[in-house]
């Protein structure tokens, strides 16, 4: 093939000893797919936009004891099969904590201890969890068991006239309490939206890959360092000795193509970088920004979600658990903080909490932790600070499938990335790093340097597979 024809043939890129690729964006999308093209023997240089990067994982300063705090806490599970391989891959594996037990602390104060069993066979782990939740009668837990069953086999599509979860769990006859203590917090804090919004087929994907499938699935990875630190300064680190060029405060501008229509250079500000072929791993609307006719503009179907963190410091140590499940409350998720007295509250879903009044929304939080936890109702508040990130995932509502790009697009050596994409998941940490690996391969492939970065997905089980259909 000549030249010529090879540059003007539609996903392939020009031949070159070591092809030049900037990528945009370095968040965990960005950086995974960064990671992912040095092992494919490509020059990468990495934009963004910020001084640090790390994107979304952020963290900002302790008001009282100084280091980092996480802006909103993140947690991976057993499930994100991927994360967890990057974070081994960039040796931050020994930041994360396994944690296989969940707290539930139902609406009377009581306390269930959840730990899903190494010995039964997947989906027969998860008995201890579903015994352990003493907030149920014996037959609200085999209906809620019976609706797991149903929702793994689950067969219908994602068109935009689907069932929201909470019409569809309706639909087959859960109950109205097995609804809101349990499908709503383990749903809407997996999936970041409310199950009155969300598909049937996310729903599906928290249900049978984050529990059923795996006697791994639902361990939870919390990080014992600030996001911050963990990927904007370590997993940096790692990338830049591994021969990636790394440049913060550089804001993208525009991406140049020449005649054919290919990429060729990427600029930001006065500063142009020549380049092959280009990953955009933005966020979507900043994405749809700097390429109008190639990202969907946001709609009713592409929209994002809020979560708020409530970030709580007393005067003393007042959470005994290192995270719990709120049911029944304003008050999602709780995490005891790294530094004295402080605890992180999280709220997914949170738009218009409380009619958006802040002090409501401190009143409220501060009044349930003292509730659940007899060591707080005692203890001074001496520091607070609320953060929201309106738009912090992407609204998996039904027919948004079919707007998700897909990782390769139609301009040739231009290829996308973020949680926002077609990866099969949904707008998580998981999903992010996954989007990173897809768009890697797919530009590998187009240069002629065939890679593997995705791994496989926890296995399921043969009792499960059956189950599933």
């Amino acid at each position: 093939m000549s030249p010529r024809a090879e540059s003007t043939e539609p996903g392939h890129l020009p031949s070159a000893t070591a092809p030049q690729v900037v990528v945009v964006g370095a968040g965990l999308a960005g950086l995974a797919a960064a990671a992912a093209l040095v092992d494919a023997g490509l020059e990468v240089t990495l934009l963004e936009a910020r001084r640090r990067a790390g994107g979304r994982a952020a963290s900002f300063e302790d008001p009282l004891g100084g280091g980092l705090v996480d802006a909103c806490q993140h947690v991976a599970m057993g499930c994100c099969t991927n994360f967890l391989d990057l974070c081994t891959q960039a040796g931050l594996a020994g930041a994360l904590r396994l944690d296989r037990t969940m707290w539930f602390i139902g609406p009377d104060g009581g306390r269930a201890t959840c730990t899903p069993s190494r010995l039964l066979p997947a989906p027969l782990h998860l008995a201890p969890l579903l015994l352990g939740m003493r907030h149920f009668t014996l037959r609200e837990k085999l209906s809620l068991a019976a609706g797991m069953l149903r929702l793994a086999r689950y067969r219908g599509d994602d068109a935009g006239t689907g069932q929201t979860a909470a019409a569809w769990l309706r639909s087959i006859g859960q109950p109205e309490k097995v609804i809101r203590l349990f499908w709503q917090p383990v749903l809407e804090s997996a999936l970041g939206e409310s199950i009155d919004l969300v598909s049937v087929p996310a729903a599906r994907k928290v249900a049978l890959d984050g529990f059923l499938a795996h006697p791994r699935a639902a361990d939870l990875f919390v990080p014992l360092e600030p996001l911050g630190e963990l990927f904007g300064i370590r997993l940096v680190a790692w990338l830049e000795g591994r021969g990636v060029r790394v440049l913060t405060g550089r804001t993208v501008t525009g991406i140049d193509r020449d005649p054919t229509g290919r990429v060729a250079a990427v600029r930001a500000g006065d500063a142009t970088f020549p380049c092959t072929a280009a990953i955009v791993a933005l966020p979507w609307r900043a994405a749809a920004r700097l390429l109008p006719d190639v990202v969907p503009a946001a709609d009713e179907r592409l929209v994002g979600s809020p979560i708020t963190a409530v970030h709580l410091w007393f005067d003393r140590d007042v959470i005994d658990l290192p995270h719990a499940v709120l049911v029944g409350r304003v008050s999602q998720w709780v995490f005891r903080g790294d530094a004295p007295g402080h605890c992180q509250v999280v709220i997914s879903a949170s738009r218009d909490l409380l009619g958006g009044d802040r002090d409501a929304v401190l009143d409220r939080v501060v009044g349930e932790i003292r509730d659940v936890f007899p060591a707080a109702r005692d203890a001074r508040l001496l520091e607070s600070r609320i953060v929201t990130d309106p738009t912090a995932v992407l609204s998996v509502r039904p027919g948004v499938e079919a707007v998700r790009p897909a990782a390769r697009s139609a301009v040739p050596g231009l290829f996308l990335a973020g949680d926002w994409t077609a990866t099969g998941w949904p707008s998580t940490m998981e999903g992010a790093v996954r989007s990173g690996r897809a768009a890697a391969e797919a530009l590998a492939a187009a240069a002629g340097r065939p890679l593997r970065a995705l791994v496989d997905d926890l296995p399921r089980g043969l009792l499960v597979r059956l189950l599933a259909g």
